[in-house]
Parts: C-alpha cells; structure tokens; sequence
C-alpha cells in the first residue's frame, strides 16, 4: 500500500467506536467514543480531527454508523455498503459476514500468512479462520461483558459487576469476587476449547493472533495464541482501504 495513505479509520462495534488517524500503517493518534453517543457526544470526541483525510469504517452496527457520519458531516465510506473488504469470502452466506471479522483476517493474513486465526475479544468473542489466504468462516460466542450482563439481568439478586482489571482468585470470598472469577476462568476456558477445535481443522497448526477490547486481559492465560494485536482492525481498514482504493484511483 501507499505508504503516504492517509485515512480515519473507524472500527464500530456493539459496544464502543475507536478512530484512528492513519497514515499507511501507521497509527498517529486514536479517539474512543461509545457506539450510543449521540450526535453532539461524538462531535465533540473528534475535535480536531483532518475532516479532509477519507473517513474509512468498518461497523457491525448501524445506528454507530450513522450518528458518526452526522458528526463527521458527510458520508463516510463503509465497507460492506460502499465497497467489498479485498478477501475471497468462501462462507455459505457471505452477506451475512460482518465487516471487521473481514477486515481482521485481511490484516491477519498480511501479518502471518494464508492459514491463521484470529481472536476477537469484544462484546461477543469471535473466532476469523483463514485457510489458503481465504475467509472461511468462524465461530461467535458471548463475550465476557455480555455474559457478566446476562447474569444481572436473568437473575433477582446478582448484582451487575465490572470486571477485573487484574487475574482474579479463583475461588471468591464474596458474590462480587465469584463472579468475577466464573467470568474471567469461564472465558479462559471457553477460548481455549473452542480454538483448539478450530486448530484441529488445519492441516498445520495455523498462527493465532488475539485483538479486541479484552484480548490483552486474557489472551495471556490462553493457551495457542500467539501474539495480541490490539490494532488489528484498524490494520485491516488501512489494507482493504489501499486496494480497493488504488482500484478506482
């Protein structure tokens, strides 16, 4: 890619949005806003972003989508809505593929080759698998937050807990601690079984990159990832930018 392309590269997610200045590859700097900011939230967020850079966004979900582009002040270009994420999509129902699970194994295989997975944690936990440089598929569980949400919500007393930023007991003294602790090992778990299924697919064990909100928080006690990229999806936006824009340049 161009090594001088200069974009806003937005990743929208059900949770949070996180814009990125980029130029080429390279991150010069970063603005987090909640995906259920209104309008005016999310223009005061951008302050002095260069509104002449092409605002690029990857987004799962709509309502994010389109209060961004209220504050941005003009269309952004979305993939999946005004452009195809530059990867052979090799799964049953394509359209139903979301665009930063593409965008992700764009820059996954950039990074390590046709055959890798990758491991998105974020609002639900997703796993991207590339095989011969293709998507194929995956899979989708709840992640961590969610599951911590449920068990508030579907029950009469348990409170709603925020997460440990540190590795819990793994016995809790109290019903904060014991949720916290059910959360963090159960998704540890969860991770750890549902990727050494997917590895299991793959001729050769495949390179297995973790990303998202919590990757950092959990993909060390995971066994068979190998590195955390928290920037893969903005990666990803910049890659598929380059190639589909070189295309109608």
């Amino acid at each position: 890619m161009k090594p001088d392309a200069e974009i806003i590269a937005a990743d929208i997610g059900n949770t949070g949005m996180t814009l990125c200045a980029m130029r080429g590859l390279d991150i010069l700097a970063t603005i987090d806003v909640s995906s259920s900011a209104d309008v005016a939230q999310v223009r005061d967020a951008l302050g002095a972003a260069d509104h002449a850079w092409p605002l690029v966004v990857a987004s799962v979900n709509p309502r994010g989508l389109a209060t961004l582009e209220q504050a941005w002040g003009r269309p952004a270009f979305a993939f999946g809505r005004d452009g195809a994420v530059p990867i052979e999509n090799r799964t049953r129902t394509p359209e139903q593929a979301g665009q930063d699970r593409l965008v992700n194994s764009l820059a996954a295989r950039h990074r390590a080759g046709e055959n890798v997975v990758v491991v998105d944690f974020g609002t639900a936990i997703t796993f991207d698998v590339v095989k011969g440089g293709a998507y194929v598929g995956g899979v989708i569980s709840p992640g961590i937050g969610l599951a911590m949400e449920a068990l508030h919500q579907r029950t009469a007393l348990l409170p709603l807990v925020r997460i440990s930023e540190n590795k819990p007991p793994a016995v809790g003294d109290d019903t904060v601690s014991a949720i916290n602790a059910g959360a963090y090992y159960g998704t540890i778990g969860l991770v750890t079984n549902i990727l050494a299924e997917v590895v299991k697919t793959y001729a050769k064990p495949p390179r297995v990159i973790a990303t998202g909100g919590y990757g950092a928080h959990l993909a060390p006690e995971i066994k068979g990832i190998h590195e955390t990229v928290p920037e893969l999806t903005h990666l990803g936006i910049a890659l598929a930018w380059a190639q589909v824009h070189s295309r109608t340049a």
